[in-house]
């Protein structure tokens, strides 16, 4: 097959979805399919309006078999009838005051990217095929958009398949971070609870983004509190490793996919009462109504999981389902209900 993809980015630039689309590009090609890429360099938001509703108009390719837009806003010049288009969420339409990654600078950007996103979502959800990543994401598509649920696939992203328990090295109790920096993200309650919490833990936090600069000013004077910056994916597993626990203090996720790592390396998860995070997800973690309340508790929680109704053996080996090889397979199956095969 001819296959056309569409992301803003096919790096970590925009964090899980840029990820997502390269994992996919580089499946496809190593299956054998042609893929032609769209995407932009621009970073600005203003730049990024542009690529959606000019700059794809002018350079998708006229002779693809598939188009396959890798969110809602790069499908709006998608030919519909052999168009695909994957929904991560619809954060910046249902949860505008949530959304993050520049949509919330402001007033005027805050409604003017979720009117955007809005139009986008509207037009791009006429793709003869919908997939979404979560039973939660698909039934709001079906909800908020009129989406048929039945054009509608649930297709679960994966996650690496070298992610897998280890030894940690030292006994030193460390609570681990891993994600956008951003305000949706909310690692200003991790870092404040672990100011005020007076233990010797060590809080890691991975992860780049435009929060960066002001939680690394927070957190000056935690006696143990390290920014790791971007970490590559061949270090992912010594970082999941390194860790007693995994604390997601997100406000909301179209899914989540740190946790999931998490879990692939046996570690407990930690998440708040009020995250709106897919229940599939949340159901198997340690949820918390505040952070300052509970991180002195963590190394009682992580000894007694069992009061928490967490089972590590059972997250690992729900974790490993999420397998690339078969997310490609699933998306291929997609390509071809497309052109009836």
């Amino acid at each position: 097959m001819k296959i056309c993809l569409l992301s803003r980015y096919f790096d970590f630039r925009n964090a899980g979805i840029g990820r997502c689309s390269q994992k996919l590009l580089f499946g496809l090609t190593g299956k054998g399919h042609t893929v032609k890429c769209v995407s932009t360099d621009g970073t600005s938001l203003q730049s990024y309006f542009k690529y959606i509703f000019y700059d794809i108009k002018k350079s998708i390719p006229p002779d693809c078999d598939i188009y396959h837009s890798m969110t809602p806003m790069e499908g709006v010049w998608i030919p519909k009838d052999r168009g695909v288009v994957t929904f991560h969420d619809l954060i910046p339409m249902v949860y505008p005051n949530l959304a993050g990654a520049g949509l919330n600078n402001n007033y005027l950007t805050k409604n003017i990217g979720k009117g955007v996103f809005r139009f986008a979502s509207k037009v791009s959800s006429k793709a003869k095929v919908v997939v979404c990543n979560s039973e939660n994401t698909r039934l709001d598509v079906i909800q908020h958009l009129g989406v048929d649920g039945n054009k509608i696939k649930v297709i679960r992203w994966g996650i690496n398949e070298d992610l897998e328990p280890k030894v940690k090295k030292d006994d030193v109790f460390t609570i681990g971070y891993l994600g956008q920096l951003d305000r949706r993200k909310r690692v200003e309650l991790l870092i404040k609870a672990m100011l005020l919490s007076g233990k010797d833990f060590r809080l890691l936090i991975g992860g780049m983004g435009p929060d960066y600069n002001k939680l690394f000013n927070m957190a000056v004077g935690g006696r143990d509190l390290r920014f790791l910056g971007f970490i590559p994916d061949s270090l992912l597993g010594n970082f999941y490793n390194s860790l007693d626990v995994f604390v997601m203090p997100t406000s909301i996720e179209g899914y989540g996919l740190p946790i999931v790592e998490a879990m692939a390396c046996k570690k407990p998860v930690v998440v708040l009462k009020d995250s709106i995070i897919p229940q599939e997800v949340k159901s198997r973690c340690v949820v918390v109504s505040s952070l300052e309340g509970s991180l002195q508790e963590l190394p009682f929680m992580v000894k007694n999981l069992g009061m928490y109704g967490v089972d590590l053996e059972a997250n690992y080996k729900w974790a490993k389902g999420h397998r690339w090889d078969r997310c490609i397979e699933e998306y291929i199956k997609v390509y071809e209900e497309v052109l009836d095969v």
